[in-house]
């Protein structure tokens, strides 16, 4: 799943897939920022997805 978030200054991207990883991508004044977010569970990863993301429109 991936999730496109609009922040202050740019755009956040989150992709998770079903792991113990999330992977975010800022998009900030032109420039591109990967970042991977790691979780000790699936359901740890999935909470935080689901949390973090719910104001957010899906891809």
């Amino acid at each position: 799943m991936t999730y496109h978030c609009t922040i202050q200054d740019g755009q956040e991207a989150y992709e998770y897939h079903g792991n113990t990883a999330i992977e975010r991508t800022r998009k900030v004044r032109g420039s591109v920022q990967r970042d991977w977010l790691f979780f000790d569970s699936a359901e740890e990863a999935e909470a935080f997805f689901n949390d973090h993301c719910a104001c957010c429109e899906a891809a």
